[in-house]
């Protein structure tokens, strides 16, 4: 019976929690009969007049009300911070111990944001790529370690436990990753672009593993921005007018805008949409060159921005490949399918919620390795 009650709750992730430069997200998910179904969620506007977290009592405050209002189960959680508080870079380096690999990059991190290596949070990722002369290219993310700090000292006065500080990249890779897993998923190679807020991230996958991460500079903000200066418009309404014609081709229950303001709209983004496939094209030939001409077999779009007008058009054209919005299993529409019947409004696509929904999947994958492990010791 014990074990039974343990899986049970097993079957629920921990909260996601996704900082964005805009909003905070929080969505718990469940795996249930392999679909993930939503067991909590809830979303907070972050103010756009002063850094968010620089303000901790009403960071602290907009999560309390966010964690109230979710219905979610137990408190453990994990974090993704907003990508402008995270370096993300490419460097190549020799074969070496896993300690002195670890040294090394937190010395480069240190260098690149110029403070000291001992205030500085970095991660790394083998992507198995091999450069001229041997050395191993290695995805580095680093990130002061103030700022993690004031981040989980607002979300542990939220109420909520913090278990692990994740990426926006790690989470969406995870999310795709799901039905990859196995030794013989590993050829299957896939490619997901993630538009969010203040960028776009390029990730190719070999099964569950990233061989491939690219922080592109090209946003939400950016879109916004651009609408509001062809158009004469103040940011805000600029980019409440791209809020509105986003969910008029979500839903056919929310009323679109005038065509030739629509019209409008989409001339003025063209050429940046344009911009984020030429910029999309040029990663994935660097990935052919340096994994000799593999090729992905799909290329996926998500993230906040991802469902903009004409985007995925853009990037099928200039790559010459189709561009889908979910995966072979419908991952996402299942989601967007729970979204829909929580209590929350408003929830937007089911692609804004792919970061927080692979940080909620993270206890569950580490749920799993551990009764593997167990498996392997019990058969020991």
């Amino acid at each position: 019976m014990r074990m039974l009650i343990d899986r049970f709750k097993d079957g629920a992730g921990c909260v996601g929690v996704e900082f964005t430069e805009r909003l905070v997200r929080l969505l718990q998910v469940r795996s249930w009969k392999d679909q993930l179904d939503v067991t909590g969620v809830s979303i907070q506007p972050m103010s756009r007049t002063s850094e968010p977290g620089s303000d901790q009592d009403v960071l602290s405050a907009r999560l309390r009300s966010a964690v109230v209002a979710g219905g979610f189960v137990g408190r453990r959680c994990a974090v993704c911070l907003p990508r402008n508080d995270v370096q993300l870079y490419v460097t190549r380096l020799p074969e070496m111990p896993e300690d002195e690999l670890r040294e090394a990059i937190r010395w480069e991190a240190a260098d690149r944001l110029g403070i000291d290596h001992k205030s500085v949070e970095a991660d790394c990722i083998r992507t198995g790529a091999v450069a001229e002369g041997g050395r191993n290219e290695i995805l580095i993310v680093a990130t002061p370690t103030e700022v993690i700090g004031r981040r989980l000292e607002a979300v542990m006065a939220a109420g909520l436990r913090p278990m692990a500080v994740d990426t926006h990249f790690g989470a969406v890779a995870r999310v795709f990753s799901r039905h990859h897993r196995r030794e013989a998923d590993q050829s299957s190679i896939r490619a997901v672009i993630e538009v969010g807020d203040t960028s776009s991230t390029l990730i190719v996958l070999h099964g569950e593993r990233i061989a491939l991460c690219r922080s592109l500079d090209i946003g939400g903000c950016h879109m916004d921005a651009r609408v509001a200066e062809h158009l004469g418009l103040e940011l805000d309404a600029a980019a409440d007018l791209r809020r509105v014609r986003l969910q008029a081709g979500i839903s056919s229950e929310v009323s679109g805008i005038d065509p030739s303001t629509d019209r409008a709209v989409h001339e003025s983004l063209r050429p940046l949409l344009e911009e984020l496939a030429r910029e999309v094209l040029m990663c994935l030939r660097y990935y052919g060159v340096t994994f000799k001409g593999q090729r992905p077999g799909r290329l996926m779009l998500t993230g906040a921005e991802a469902c903009e007008p004409g985007l995925a058009s853009a990037i099928a054209q200039r790559c010459s490949m189709s561009v889908e919005m979910d995966d072979e299993r419908a991952t996402l529409q299942r989601l967007e399918t729970s979204l829909l019947g929580t209590r929350m409004n408003n929830c937007g696509p089911a692609s804004a919620w792919a970061v927080s929904a692979g940080l909620s999947l993270r206890s569950l994958a580490a749920t799993r390795r551990r009764r593997a492990a167990t498996s392997l010791e019990r058969a020991a």
